[in-house]
């Protein structure tokens, strides 16, 4: 296992750079995931913008040039704060051992203080470099204009609300799902504790509602978005049970009784794994091969749930994709999403590790209970989307420009 890109680097290309050590595998391949989606959201909102599904909004804006200093203040402090911590890395001065040292590292007031100033005075040249640039002359007052908004420059937005809502429902759903972390973090609270721990569906339940009120406050059809941003989620979903896999997060199943009759063709590891190095150093020592900070492995080896699950997630990404043509009602790619991510999910629950709740004397996880409400939401999406088609033409025309409320 690779607890961060120091160690994959490492193991496969012998390079030893220590400031690698500040990337978990695990949250690089969230955020490359969450890359993903949102380029797939991209390409799906200029396809339904050019075929008249989803129409521009317009705004009353008034164009004006922010001042120099607004302009420098934020960009110029994150490049600051950037350069203050890498370059404490790369002084050599702070030897980070594992994931635990970074996150400490990264939250403590240590860093370099000369590498923050000049990464901050190098970012404020390319800012005011830039400025110059787009306005060689300074403007006079200009008057408002309405403005016509395309669905993809509202990327911005959603994102935002996106992500808000996903980390505080990640959070939450952690929270409901493992109580006695929350009593930990009321006796012992610490910024970094806030950050430790999420659940997926928790940040997908909650950070689509916040998108879907983002979308409601701008005009945009909710139906149209959610079919355009669920497969690239899915496949961030896949993405990021990757980086579960890769790191051995914890995530993975319950002891391996071997393969079902007919896939013994299979690598072994493919039905038991011992997820050496993992990254929260459950299990027993390794005889060998242990990367400093970590060096424990399960036995007896387990199903690698998260190898499953991107497996399933990309094959299901990859079918969407395919039919995402032919499919004209949104409330049926909507309702097509929930239902596979809620068999993948469900199925998945029977071999893996996870805290569990007595409903009615039987115990069930939370994981599963989301899918069984994703599956029932999607069947409803189904049926209304079949109704909907059988009661109007089988073309839908082109929508009207909406406007927005507000500037």
């Amino acid at each position: 296992m690779y607890p961060t890109l120091y160690h994959a680097v490492y193991a496969l290309l012998g390079l030893e750079l220590q400031v690698l050590k500040l990337v978990n595998t695990l949250g690089l391949l969230i955020i490359l995931g969450a890359i993903a989606a949102g380029r797939c959201l991209v390409w799906e909102l200029e396809r339904k913008h050019a075929d008249g599904t989803i129409a521009a909004t317009r705004r009353l804006e008034t164009p004006s040039q922010p001042s120099l200093l607004a302009e420098l203040w934020l960009p110029c402090l994150v490049a600051f704060a950037f350069g203050y911590k890498l370059f404490g890395i790369i002084s050599g001065e702070f030897v980070l051992q594992g994931a635990a040292d970074a996150r400490r590292y990264m939250l403590s007031s240590n860093g370099d203080f000369v590498g923050g100033l000049l990464a901050g005075a190098g970012w404020a040249v390319v800012v005011v470099r830039g400025r110059r640039r787009r306005e060689p002359e300074p403007r006079g007052p200009a008057q408002p204009v309405w403005v016509e908004v395309t669905p993809r420059e509202h990327m911005r937005g959603i994102v935002a609300y996106t992500a808000i809502g996903a980390l505080l429902g990640g959070k939450l759903f952690h929270f409901l799902e493992r109580p006695q972390t929350f009593l930990q973090w009321l006796e012992h609270p610490s910024v970094g504790g806030l950050f430790a721990g999420h659940t997926f569906y928790g940040g997908a339940i909650v950070g689509a509602l916040f998108s879907g009120l983002y979308c409601r406050r701008k005009g945009l059809p909710l139906a149209d978005m959610y079919a355009a941003a669920l497969p690239g989620v899915i496949l961030a979903y896949g993405v990021g049970r990757l980086g579960c896999q890769l790191a051995g997060d914890g995530d993975w199943g319950i002891v391996s009784q071997g393969p079902p009759p007919g896939f013994g063709w299979l690598p072994s590891w493919f039905w038991a794994f011992d997820y050496p190095n993992n990254v929260i150093r459950a299990g027993v020592p390794l005889a060998s091969g242990a990367f400093p900070g970590y060096g424990t492995h399960l036995v007896p080896a387990v199903y690698p749930t998260p190898l499953y699950e991107a497996l399933a997630c990309v094959g299901s990404f990859s079918m969407l994709w395919l039919l995402r043509r032919r499919i004209e009602r949104p409330l049926s790619m909507v309702g097509l999403c929930l239902v596979l991510n809620g068999i993948e999910r469900l199925c998945i629950e029977k071999i893996r590790v996870n805290a569990v709740y007595d409903i009615f004397g039987r115990a069930v996880t939370q994981a599963e209970m989301v899918a069984a409400g994703l599956i029932a939401a999607g069947a409803v999406s189904l049926l209304l989307a079949r109704r909907a088609a059988s009661r109007a033409p089988a073309s839908i025309g082109p929508k009207l420009p909406a406007q927005e409320a507000g500037a």
